[in-house]
């Protein structure tokens, strides 16, 4: 796994006026007026991208603070976006975001401080990696999770090969979609930076499906209202989250056919007659769609329903579509693989 995306700010205080006063020069704004009077609507900072010959990262100069962004896997080592490096890699939040603040400071030469008790991180990606048999593979299960609604999971938004849950939320929100041909995308540009990849490298990676989950400002505000700062998540809070959202979705029982999927259900059950009713329930789906289950049950019986169906190892993308998806095998057999090294072995 790794820590994908960053986005932090600094209060003006915390920067001398001088500084203050250069940084403000600094940034584009983007201004609306009324053209009878010349009377100022509004105006905004606009984001700038920092490059350097292999790195990148952007930033911005509001009225009362500055603020960075990007993924702090560009900025640390070779700027390998599949795996991460360093403090990407180690999902360490206070060595990713010390990186940012140094490589923007090295770039607008003022010194920015790397004190991670004065800045304030509004948002957080923590993304992992399947590998599956090959891109074909990634595409299938890709479809079936644009299939995966119900509880925390709302499909938003769909675009080629990326599907996408409740995308707007400040809470938490989920995208998968094929690396292989977003990486293929990034090397063309004109005005790429990054690593280079070889050519079994990027064999290797059209196998991967990358699964994302943001960690939205009202999931770490709540974090805070909580008595942990953001700067004291570790490692394990950060794939734990990752793990309840994403197997939810995907589940973790491994269900050879139906009479076995019937009695995974009853035993989930407190009595043998709610588990018929809970599996009479997964057929109606299958046979009828979610929504029709929805509006049929009532409420209270559709989330007992539900909970039994969880508890029996079916994920939301079974549930959503009253049918145990080929998916979870994969995911089974093909742990998360974490680098490099775990790429060419597992590929083997």
């Amino acid at each position: 796994m790794l820590i994908d995306w960053i986005t932090a700010y600094l209060p003006m205080t915390e920067i001398p006026t001088d500084h203050w006063q250069e940084l403000r020069k600094m940034t584009d704004r983007v201004m609306r007026y009324c053209p009878r009077t010349g009377e100022t609507r509004w105006e905004s900072s606009a984001w700038d991208s920092i490059r350097s010959d292999s790195h990148q990262i952007a930033f911005r100069v509001g009225s009362d603070a500055i603020w960075i962004q990007g993924s702090p896997a560009r900025v640390c080592g070779s700027g390998d976006a599949v795996f991460g490096e360093g403090p990407s890699a180690a999902l360490d939040l206070v060595g990713c975001l010390s990186r940012m603040a140094s490589f923007v400071s090295q770039q607008i030469q003022l010194d920015l401080p790397c004190n991670p008790h004065v800045w304030h991180v509004t948002r957080i990606d923590v993304t992992g990696n399947l590998i599956l048999d090959d891109l074909a593979a990634v595409r299938i299960a890709l479809r079936t999770l644009r299939e995966c609604e119900g509880g925390r999971y709302r499909v938003s938004q769909q675009a080629g090969d990326t599907v996408y849950w409740s995308h707007k939320s400040r809470l938490r929100s989920g995208k998968a979609y094929a690396k292989g041909p977003h990486i293929e995308y990034q090397t063309k540009k004109a005005d790429y930076s990054g690593r280079e990849y070889t050519k079994p490298e990027k064999d290797l990676i059209s196998r991967l499906l990358r699964l994302e989950l943001k960690l939205g400002s009202q999931w770490i505000r709540e974090r805070i209202e909580g008595n942990k700062k953001w700067y004291e998540l570790t490692k394990s809070d950060l794939k734990n989250e990752w793990n309840t959202y994403f197997k939810r979705m995907i589940g973790e029982a491994d269900m050879k056919n139906d009479d076995e999927l019937k009695d995974r259900i009853i035993a989930a059950a407190k009595t043998e007659g709610q588990g018929k009713s809970a599996y009479m329930f997964f057929l109606f789906i299958k046979q009828n769609g979610w929504q029709a289950a929805k509006e049929n049950y009532p409420k209270a019986t559709f989330f007992r329903h539900t909970k039994i169906l969880r508890a029996a190892g079916l994920g939301d993308a079974d549930i959503s579509t009253g049918n145990v998806v080929q998916l979870r095998r994969k995911v089974l057999e093909c742990q998360v693989v974490n680098n490099w090294s775990e790429l060419f072995q597992h590929a083997a």
